[in-house]
């Protein structure tokens, strides 16, 4: 799923690719909880209010979340409620944003996006125009984008001792075990105070229903609609509870709702062990024989350096220290090719017994981060910290009411990282800890893994790079298997978001843009370059 902006590091437990369902409105801890596997009470929901399906949004400037809107950017407020089982109580407003079409006179109605996470806003992509979909679908389709329940400006939770971490090294024994389970928890609890009724009901059910109230709202029939990564997950939530109101959608970089927490963390491994082999190979290609002169050579050279950080972490000046957890989070981020230089200098400086190269890598990393080139980490604002902060905090609420599979105790956390040891000795403890916040959530999860059908919606289009290190492309071919109607586009190449990307594909764009104008999709499964 997408990472939070400024994330080189998959540094929160959060950042796993998982996804499934739900939570209750007055459980506050675990246990038993009243409701069905679908998010609702009893047999049915009660019916919404016209108050929510007839209000009306007092469109106005977007001076208040960006400080440079596109033109005629227009921002306002839509309100539904917290708990859609008993909506005549509490309620909170999402912040929502719109850009109309540009040819109005041949307008199709609105295009609702999400930019995934979970726990990144929407509102402000559209508004300042870093997400534009294609040219044809933004001059037939008023781009709307929001910030779901619980993030950006939409009641965001409070969560004032900071957001979920790894532990610096890994635990081996019950006894670290126990200490890191005690801090999350205790994190998660000082979140829940601060944030009242929404963090639990921050379940991808409720946030599909309150992309129904914004269909109704705006006046759509249907919902047309485009997610990336979790808002792919998003959208076939939308399509299970609301097949007849399913419009054009477009799922790009697919999260497969059939894996749970344990099975996705699985693939995670497996991805990051795939991008090594492709990394090594690279090096190797290119001529870098400094870790080793075939990529055989390289990852034993690398596997070596981490056995033997675990055995005697390396000590340098200025306190620095470096051990096998840190190397093996930093391997991770060769699942991008633009990372490749800067870990093969700083495992190269490693190997020499340079305690500090990965700080180094991290903070000239942060150094280029600045939207103006002068620098990031240093500028950042406590306005983009407490954002940042929120966004972390909000994808482990988001994925720890959707999700089942973690851990319950830190004896089955060490024996679920012992195993995952087995399978890859340099990601497996990683990505096994990645679960901890989740572990240690204090709402409980009610989602059920399972694929989605959707056999009476229509067709969507889902689409997919080639070589997608978030959502690899088996999730996309996976929800094409399930779903009994779509169609996949795969485009060559590596990224996270295939469609209206920083990188355009015009084929991606034209292919995409037919079926959100045209209603055309290609075939069965099409390609296009990168």
């Amino acid at each position: 799923m997408r990472m939070p902006r400024g994330m080189s590091l998959p540094r929160t437990a959060g950042v796993l690719a998982v996804a499934t369902l739900m939570v209750t409105a007055c459980s506050a801890e675990r246990g038993a909880d009243p409701r069905r596997e679908d998010g609702t009470r009893g047999t049915s929901l009660p019916r919404l209010p016209a108050r929510f399906t007839q209000q009306k949004i007092d469109w106005a400037g977007c001076q208040g979340i960006t400080s440079e809107p596109v033109a005629g950017a227009e921002c306002g407020w839509v309100e539904v409620p917290v708990d859609y089982a008993a909506p005549g109580t509490d309620t909170l407003k999402l912040r929502v944003s719109r850009v109309k079409a540009q040819d109005h006179g041949r307008r199709l109605g609105s295009l609702l996006y999400n930019p995934g996470g979970p726990g990144a806003p929407g509102a402000v992509d559209v508004a300042e125009g870093s997400w534009q979909a294609g040219k044809e679908a933004r001059a037939r389709y008023d781009l709307v984008g929001f910030d779901p329940r619980g993030l950006g400006a939409s009641s965001p939770i409070e969560c004032p001792d900071g957001a979920p971490q790894e532990p610096e090294d890994t635990p081996r024994t019950v006894a670290e075990a126990e200490k890191a389970f005690a801090a999350a928890r205790g994190l998660a609890r000082s979140c829940q105070k601060g944030s009242g009724m929404v963090l639990a009901h921050m379940d991808s059910v409720s946030v599909a229903r309150d992309l129904d109230v914004l269909r109704s709202v705006l006046g759509d029939r249907r919902l047309n609609y485009t997610g990336i990564s979790y808002g792919t997950f998003l959208g076939q939530q939308y399509m299970k509870l609301f097949p007849d109101k399913v419009g054009r959608m477009v799922l790009d970089g697919v999260v497969n709702p059939a894996r749970d927490m344990r099975q996705v963390a699985l693939l995670d491994v497996r991805t990051a062990e795939e991008a090594l082999r492709r990394y090594a190979g690279h090096l190797v290609a290119q001529g870098d024989l400094r870790l080793g002169a075939t990529p055989e050579d390289v990852i034993q050279r690398i596997t070596g350096l981490v056995a033997d950080l675990e055995r005697s972490p390396l000590t340098g000046p200025e306190g620095r220290r470096l051990t096998d957890s840190t190397v093996s989070a930093h391997l991770r981020t060769a699942t991008r090719q633009e990372n490749w230089r800067p870990l093969t200098d700083a495992l190269v400086a490693a190997t020499h017994g340079d305690a500090g190269a990965f700080d180094r890598m991290d903070e000239e990393g942060a150094a280029g981060a600045g939207e103006d080139g002068t620098g990031g980490a240093d500028e950042t604002t406590p306005q983009q910290e407490k954002q940042e902060r929120t966004e972390a905090m909000g994808n482990a609420a988001v994925l720890c009411l959707d999700s089942r599979g973690a851990p319950t105790s830190p004896r089955e956390m060490l024996d679920t990282a012992d195993e995952f040891a087995r399978k890859s000795p340099l990601f497996g403890r990683g990505f096994a800890w990645q679960m901890l916040d989740c572990a240690t959530w204090p709402v409980a999860a009610t989602g059920k893994t399972e694929p989605i059908t959707a056999r009476t919606a229509p067709p969507v289009l889902l689409v997919s790079y080639t070589d997608d290190p978030q959502t690899p492309l088996e999730n996309a071919r996976a929800v094409h298997r399930q779903l009994a109607h779509s169609s996949l586009l795969v485009r060559t190449g590596q990224g996270h978001g295939a469609y209206a990307s920083q990188t355009p594909s015009a084929c991606t764009d034209r292919v995409v843009d037919a079926y959100l104008v045209g209603g055309r999709l290609p075939e069965d499964a099409a390609n296009c370059p990168g």
